[in-house]
């Protein structure tokens, strides 16, 4: 059972209605754990910890944990939290940081034992096939060679902030990679329940596949 909430980005008033379906499906006793590290060298931590509290408070969530260090943390060290929340920012510098501190494999063993996640941005777009769409806006200044995300949505890569402008940048994509592509605006989100898919939000989703693109 997958319990995985994605939004395509934006401010707290674009993602107002995921924010609302991701707190429905917690158990408000425990701590929901924040995971900012996409921002690092971009917004400082201190920021990113008023904002998240500053979204989730007035929604009923008051205890949030930030994590910055993810090195030798542990399934066990999860286990106290209703869910975690996986910030925006550079894609490629979180997936390489996942990746160095052995955090991926803990994160999919989270989500794999029906553990809650809430990915906005980038912190969406690793739960796809690869993070190549993320290119057109993040530098990648890691020494990032394999840009395989954990694949949890049936074979397609995510592209958050989705505007109708990047139509040819996204069918350029589907072209050069073979990959079908789920495009999030800032006002829409993906909640996958099991095996369910369901788009949320003010805003359609959008597929692009084999050169044609479909309303989700």
């Amino acid at each position: 059972m997958i319990n995985l909430f994605l939004s395509g980005g934006g401010d707290k008033e674009q993602t107002d209605i995921i924010d609302k379906e991701f707190v429905k499906a917690l158990d408000l006793d425990k701590p929901l754990l924040y995971i900012p590290i996409a921002m690092q060298g971009e917004i400082p931590y201190e920021v990113c910890y008023k904002w998240i509290h500053s979204v989730f408070n007035p929604l009923g969530i008051n205890v949030i944990e930030m994590w910055t260090d993810l090195e030798a943390k542990s399934l066990e060290d999860l286990k106290k939290f209703s869910s975690i929340y996986i910030g925006g920012g550079n894609t490629f510098n979180l997936l390489n940081t996942l990746r160095e501190t052995g955090f991926d494999k803990i994160l999919k063993e989270f989500v794999d034992n029906k553990g809650i996640v809430y990915g906005g941005s980038a912190g969406a777009i690793i739960f796809g096939r690869d993070i190549l769409t993320s290119s057109h806006m993040d530098p990648n200044h890691t020494n990032l060679k394999t840009f395989k995300g954990f694949n949890y949505i049936d074979n397609y890569s995510v592209w958050c902030h989705y505007e109708t402008s990047n139509d040819s940048l996204i069918k350029e994509y589907v072209n050069k990679y073979g990959v079908s592509v789920l495009a999030l605006p800032e006002e829409a989100g993906i909640v996958i329940n099991g095996g369910t898919l369901k788009v949320i939000g003010s805003s359609p989703a959008y597929i692009f596949r084999n050169g044609d693109k479909y309303v989700v």
